[in-house]
């Protein structure tokens, strides 16, 4: 009698393999030049979300001349556009994200719960440069870019189950002109695109953005760029956003997380709103209102007319945004 021979299944590599800078499929987007002002879905708010460390923050971006937003200032001139997170800084009003200067992968992935509750639509997600530093005071969890790199996919994975309609833009992140990180660096960017397929190939919405041709002329001190380079990232960003496919981008849940900009003194966003109790204002008919304007006319059916002298009197300056704690 022949023997049967059973092939076995295959096991599942759930280990990151790099992947070559161009991979095939459009899973990777590369920067090209789109005008200002161009709409990205017709009736749909963007809500961003950007997660990442100091450069998303927009450290330095607040010296020679600069105002301290970053990549997102010019966002905001380049289109309508409503940032979420818990953190601010900078002179714009609403000017969120949830980014925190020389953090990690790990400690940006055990900080953004509360950000994502916000219901963005679109998130960036630009981390790992920390993760490089061979520094390990800053780089934690030590600077490999394979360890790295598998820490990104988790927190791609976090990020997903969290807003599992958002559409997550990974960077491929920027080059640095430090030759102490610059090995790592490159060698942690060539895993990026590999991380983002195998989610992508699992339908999620989820796509590499190719940093690496952002020119290390463009910072100031090989790890930040210049007040210049900001603008050019915001235009890096501004690009991406244009070739995410529309059905992908879905209108936000709830209302946007900044509650305004503050402006005619709206109140900070975490102070709860004021509890009136009875309105004293209350809604009548209009025979009650018709009595009480003949009771004060002595019952005769005719208009009162009051003569006053209304004045205004200046006290100060309305409340703009960017005053309080968070920036609001």
């Amino acid at each position: 009698m022949e023997e049967s021979k059973v092939t076995p299944e295959p096991l599942l590599d759930t280990s990151v393999a790099q992947c070559p800078i161009n991979p095939s499929g459009n899973i990777v987007l590369k920067y090209k030049e789109i005008e200002s002002g161009e709409i990205v879905k017709k009736g749909t708010e963007l809500r961003i979300l950007p997660v990442s460390g100091s450069i998303t923050v927009g450290y330095l971006s607040d010296r020679k001349g600069g105002d301290g937003n970053g990549y997102r200032g010019q966002l905001k001139k380049d289109f309508l556009v409503v940032f979420a997170g818990t953190e601010s800084s900078g002179t714009m009003a609403g000017g969120y994200y949830a980014a925190w200067s020389g953090k990690t992968i790990q400690y940006i992935s055990d900080h953004v719960d509360s950000s994502l509750k916000q219901s963005p639509n679109i998130i960036f997600l630009a981390a790992g440069t920390n993760d490089m530093n061979p520094n390990h005071g800053i780089s934690k969890e030590g600077n490999d870019p394979k360890g790295a790199a598998d820490r990104l996919g988790k927190l791609i994975d976090k990020i997903v189950k969290a807003c599992p309609d958002s559409t997550i833009l990974v960077a491929m992140i920027i080059n640095t002109c430090d030759e102490r990180q610059s090995p790592a660096t490159k060698e942690f960017q060539k895993f990026i695109p590999g991380v983002v397929k195998s989610r992508h190939d699992d339908g999620k919405h989820v796509l590499a953005v190719d940093f690496t041709t952002f020119k290390t002329s463009d910072l100031q001190d090989c790890i930040h760029p210049t007040n210049d380079g900001y603008k050019l990232m915001g235009d890096y960003w501004y690009s991406f956003i244009h070739q995410i496919p529309a059905s992908w981008i879905k209108k936000p849940v709830g209302p946007d997380p900044n509650g305004g900009d503050g402006t005619n003194g709206g109140i900070d966003k975490y102070i709860p709103a004021p509890d009136w109790e009875k309105s004293p204002i209350q809604v009548t008919s209009k025979k009650t209102v018709a009595g009480a304007a003949k009771y004060t006319t002595g019952g005769e059916d005719k208009y009162v007319t009051c003569n006053g002298n209304p004045w205004y009197k200046g006290t100060g300056k309305i409340a703009q945004g960017g005053v309080g704690k968070n920036g609001d």
